[in-house]
Parts: structure tokens; C-alpha cells; sequence
């Protein structure tokens, strides 16, 4: 369901399958959610150039691009987080999908309960996605894509359980030891450039954070 903010939050879905469009549209509106409806990347471009989303669900294969990529541009671009819906289980598209920053998927047929349940998570999501926005602002002023820094911070808040500022400490540990600016490595990140082994690296780095952290633990 919608957060009670007395505002109905919007949700920008792009599917190229008319019906199922239809039904996801219908589904969001009927738990109190303002749908916006593409079938394709260039309709999902233009809608947001026009009017914000709080999040977006895109399909993984769409007629004119890869909803992946298109998924990555919504969130770089525009900050818009997004969960991506596939019609095939054990397919390479689904470890693109983990890698690619998307909050989660959803394998079609997709059941109402598990569309709602999945908004309602991702939404939270984004919520602290703003928080993050915030304070990234804060900590890297000097950068010119801070959009890119803050879903990066948060991409390594949630794999590695850390609060922003350790995330963020982090990701410059590691874009210095990479030789590379901030940004970059964030883009990296987010785009799945590196991986698994990019991953591991970052888990390296934060193992140099842990004698640091465990007093405050204590």
C-alpha cells in the first residue's frame, strides 16, 4: 500500500505485453498508487522527462532496448530506484538483474500479493535512497553526480549492513585505492562493471574498517 503521506505516490511501469500493462496499471491503482504506463523505453523516457516517478518496474526485455540498461538510466539519470520483472527463472538476465542495482524482480505471471509486497519494499527503499541523496550531498559537495554516489552508497549499505558514512568511507577507500574518482567507481557500481570481483573487493576494504567500528559496536 501507499505510504500514509496524504499523497499518492506514482509508479512508472514499462511493459511491452499490452494485458499484462493493463493489469499491473490496474493493480497499483486498486491499492492506491498513481500508475504511469510504457510499452516501450522511448515512452518511459519521455514520461519521466515530464513527470517524476517515485519508482519504476521495467521489463527486462522490451522492443526498442534493454530494460536493464534502461533500469540503470531511470536510476542515474533520474533517481528513480526500480524493480525488474522477467518471464524466464535460471536465465543469465536474472544475475544481470542482481548486479544491476535493481532493488528486486518479479517473474511473470506476477500475483497481486507479490506486486504490492515488492512496492511497498522498494518504496521504503527509496525513501532512504533520498536520505541517502542527502547526505552524500553533505559528505562529497566537491562531486558533480551525486545521484550516482548515493545509490552506490546505498547499494553497499544494504549488501555490507553499514549506516551511509561507513558505506560512504568505503567507497572512497576504494576509489583511491582503485586510482579512479569517486563517481567512476560508483558508476561501476551501479552499471555492473566489475561484478563479483568489484564486490569482493569492497568487502576487502571494509575489512580494514572493522577495528575502527567495534568499540562503537561494543
Amino acid at each position: 500500500m501507499k505510504q500514509d503521506s496524504g499523497k499518492s505516490q506514482t509508479i512508472l511501469v514499462v511493459e511491452d505485453d499490452p494485458g499484462l500493462l493493463r493489469f499491473l496499471v490496474q493493480a497499483l491503482k486498486v491499492s492506491g498508487y498513481t500508475p504511469l504506463g510504457a510499452e516501450s523505453a522511448q515512452a518511459a523516457r519521455e514520461l519521466v522527462a515530464q513527470q517524476h516517478a517515485d519508482l519504476a518496474i521495467v521489463d527486462i526485455g522490451l522492443p526498442d532496448g534493454d530494460g536493464i540498461e534502461l533500469g540503470q538510466a531511470l536510476a542515474s539519470e533520474h533517481g528513480i530506484p526500480f524493480i525488474h520483472l522477467t518471464g524466464q527463472l535460471g536465465d543469465e538476465s536474472i544475475e544481470r538483474a542482481a548486479k544491476s542495482g535493481a532493488i528486486t524482480y518479479l517473474v511473470k505471471p506476477v500475483a497481486i500479493e507479490q506486486l504490492t509486497a515488492a512496492v511497498a519494499t522498494a518504496l521504503t527503499r527509496a525513501t532512504e535512497i533520498s536520505k541517502l541523496m542527502r547526505s552524500v550531498e553533505k559528505l562529497s559537495g566537491d562531486f558533480e553526480d551525486k545521484k550516482a554516489v548515493s545509490i552506490a552508497v546505498g547499494i553497499v549499505m544494504e549488501r555490507f549492513g553499514l549506516n551511509d558514512g561507513e558505506a560512504f568511507e568505503v567507497l572512497r577507500y576504494a576509489a583511491r585505492s582503485h586510482q579512479e574518482k569517486l563517481q567512476t567507481l560508483a558508476e561501476r557500481l551501479i552499471s555492473g562493471q566489475g561484478g563479483l570481483e568489484l564486490l569482493a573487493s569492497l568487502n576487502k576494504y571494509l575489512r580494514k574498517f572493522e577495528p575502527a567500528r567495534r568499540p562503537a559496536e561494543g
